[in-house]
């Protein structure tokens, strides 16, 4: 059972020993080293932990149109989506959404979010950014502009991810 972390607390006695000799080489680290580290770094590669190598395949980017009001320039429809994997690619088998560069914009501040809270083994997606719409306002303000709803999901199931937690999907 892996055992989910409170990124708002690390245990003291967190000595990341499983780590360490992966650590020590690709940081230039001493023993002395890592058992200096802060608890926020030390919080920082227990998430990379829980994690693991492969967290990047296990989720993808879903942006859902919401609506469009008189249809944007692009022509996006409601219901249409576009779908990312975490290496900010489209998975055009999955999407139905024409590639508008508009829409697609808002995204990659996304993933950027998306990368940090991983690395603390957070739910990368939060609530915050639920929704997003075109930059382009057009002659009519923006009228007519295209909303899309975004979440995270796994990429096998196609179940949002909704846990606060990465690592709670593992616990029984």
């Amino acid at each position: 059972m892996t055992r989910p972390i409170d990124p708002y607390y690390v245990q003291e006695d967190d000595n990341l020993d499983e780590m360490a000799e992966t650590l020590k080489p690709a940081l230039q680290f001493t023993d002395d080293d890592l058992a200096r580290l802060s608890p926020e770094a030390k919080n920082l590669f227990s998430g990379r932990r829980h994690l693991g190598l492969g967290w990047l395949d296990r989720y993808e980017i879903v942006v859902k149109v919401t609506s469009s009001p008189g249809g944007c320039s692009c022509g996006m429809r409601e219901e249409q989506k576009i779908v990312f994997d975490m290496r900010h690619k489209v998975k055009a088998d999955l999407s139905d959404a024409p590639l508008c560069v508009h829409l697609m914009a808002p995204v990659l501040s996304i993933f950027y979010m998306t990368f940090d809270r991983a690395a603390e083994g957070l739910n990368p997606l939060t609530c915050i950014w639920r929704y997003i719409e075109c930059p382009m306002t057009g002659a009519d303000e923006g009228a007519s502009k295209a909303r899309a709803q975004v979440h995270i999901r796994d990429a096998e199931t196609h179940a949002p991810v909704t846990k606060r937690m990465l690592a709670e999907r593992d616990a029984p």
